[in-house]
């Protein structure tokens, strides 16, 4: 990676395009678990993320719920039940199976504040599994991607039931993959000394 300040005045580690393959998804709650025996810290149960991506409803404690763009995008479109599901059971070899979740009338503009991470999910049937790649236009690898990962299972989970198909590898693209250099020491109580210094060498 390379030193990077962001708009935030924050020094950290970015590294630019980094695709990671979790072969087996069922595992991602590991790191949310792991997240949460620090007591420095309130991170989100199982329970909350997996609300954050499958519900629909807006919950006030969030700026936004990817639920809502997933499940009710502009009020009313439910790109899982309504377009998804539907063309991968008519059409299991499409390659169309992708979840938006950018709104360009919300989020391209220059006061918007707090953009979804998560941008697109695509679905593709292989080898017959529910194999998932998505795109997050930044990841704080540290604090928010062991969420995403998890969150990101729970979908993949449900698409694959209903599609009654086990899961696949589930791989997310971060365009900018971040670790925050006021962290570190965070990192050092979760991950344990020795990894992140052998980290520190590598970069």
């Amino acid at each position: 990676g390379r030193l990077f300040t962001d708009d935030s005045g924050r020094e950290c580690f970015e590294l630019l395009n980094l695709a990671v393959t979790v072969e087996q998804p069922a595992t991602a709650a590991e790191g949310v678990r792991a997240m949460r025996l620090c007591r420095r810290w309130h991170y989100p149960s199982e329970e909350e993320l997996a609300n954050i991506i499958l519900n629909k409803e807006a919950v006030l404690v969030y700026d936004y719920i990817y639920g809502q763009r997933i499940f009710a995008y502009d009020g009313v479109l439910d790109q899982v039940s309504g377009y998804l599901i539907p063309l991968l059971s008519k059409r299991p070899n499409t390659r169309r199976a992708i979840v938006s979740l950018l709104d360009p009338q919300r989020d391209l503009r220059l006061d918007a504040e707090n953009v979804l991470g998560i941008v697109a999910i695509n679905f593709r049937i292989i080898d017959g599994k529910v194999r998932v790649t998505t795109i997050i236009r930044t990841s704080g690898f540290f604090t928010g991607w062991p969420a995403n990962i998890f969150q990101l299972a729970k979908l993949q989970e449900h698409v694959a039931h209903a599609l009654q198909l086990p899961p696949g590898e589930l791989t997310t693209i971060s365009l900018s993959a971040h670790l925050h250099l006021d962290r570190f020491e965070d990192i050092e109580l979760v991950l344990g000394r020795d990894i992140v210094d052998e980290g520190r060498r590598r970069s």
